[in-house]
């Protein structure tokens, strides 16, 4: 079924942590790593050395971009994918900007003729490395969580001009900022009187002194003490607060995604389009060949012939499809 604004795709919210993306900052200390490794079924891309105080965490040392992009294969790899989910639910990148860093490494090795950051690139104007950078790395956060992992990154902080934020250049964390779901702010409560830490409070909205934010608008806004139960319970019950309001109920993240494999699985294969094409180019050319002309050069540029395309473009042959039959309809070509 062709895409319509008559029959449109009504968005829902998913329960539940899968799917979502979480970024968690603050200063040591907080309880960032130690709460977060407490999630469901963890496994940590260690790329910095956050796991010296934590025993009996599964994780593996990021060296590299390409380390980062082999274990995302894995987890999302349909042939290992099942086997991957029984193991692990919750994937942890600690630190978030450790992990940037190696992702723009790579991008100016590859892209950057050997230039050593990306701002600092003076080759072909026309090649953009932050948006190469951006690219590749969302990539792969998207894999995952596409596949239903919860992604929980794990950053520093860093004040200027008398505002705190996550630490890293900001052309290139704020990619990673803007596409998560949260990003939550660890404040310090400081030592009780007896000597133990009193846990950190977390906020999930911006104030005039930290940067915060959540999707979730009828999510508390902060928590006293940040526990990973406690972030759960407060998008759990965000959710909740929506459902009551809009009166639309959430679904299971896999019932969310069913409903767009299902539009997916609607699109026309390139071999259907071929048929299609020629069928519908075929009723309109035998009495208005020049409209059919220009449905197609207006699509793939003058002289080009939609014979000619490749499977690579698809998306193109279906929009040329589009302008025939939108064509035939008000001609009256049956």
């Amino acid at each position: 079924m062709a895409l319509s604004i008559f029959e449109p795709t009504v968005s829902k919210v998913a329960h539940g942590l899968a799917g979502k993306v979480i970024l968690i900052y603050g200063t040591n200390n907080t309880g960032k790593t130690f709460q977060t490794v407490r999630a469901e079924k963890p496994f940590v891309f260690a790329c910095e050395s956050g796991l010296n105080a934590q025993s009996n965490v599964k994780h593996h040392k990021i060296l590299k971009w390409g380390d980062f992009t082999r274990l995302v294969k894995e987890f999302t790899d349909p042939k290992t994918i099942n086997e991957a989910k029984e193991m692990y639910s919750t994937i942890i990148i600690d630190e978030v900007y450790a992990s940037s860093l190696m992702c723009q490494k790579f991008v100016c090795d590859t892209y950057g003729e050997g230039c050593v950051s990306l701002g600092s690139y003076d080759g072909d104007s026309r090649v953009n490395l932050y948006q190469i950078y951006e690219r590749l790395y969302w990539e792969q956060i998207q894999k995952l969580s596409n596949s239903g992992y919860t992604v929980i990154f794990i950053g520093h902080m860093e004040e200027k001009d008398g505002f705190i934020r996550p630490k890293g250049d900001k052309r290139c964390i704020d990619p990673i900022l803007n596409n998560s779901d949260i990003v939550a702010y660890l404040n310090p409560n400081g030592v009780s009187e007896d000597g133990h830490v009193i846990k950190s409070s977390a906020y999930f909205a911006q104030t005039d002194k930290f940067f915060a934010r959540s999707r979730y608008d009828y999510m508390d806004t902060m928590i006293d003490e940040f526990t990973i139960e406690n972030l759960n319970k407060a998008i759990a019950e965000g959710i909740e607060r929506e459902e009551k309001v809009t009166g639309v109920q959430s679904v299971s993240f896999d019932e969310q995604q069913a409903e767009y494999r299902k539009e997916a699985a609607e699109a026309p294969t390139f071999e259907e389009l071929q048929k299609d094409l020629a069928e519908w180019g075929n009723k309109l050319g035998q009495q208005y060949p020049d409209e059919l002309t220009e449905c197609v050069e207006s699509v793939l540029g003058g002289g080009k012939k939609v014979s000619a395309c490749t499977p690579k473009q698809t998306e193109a042959m279906a929009m040329v499809l589009d302008n025939i039959k939108s064509k035939c309809l008000e001609l009256g070509v049956k």
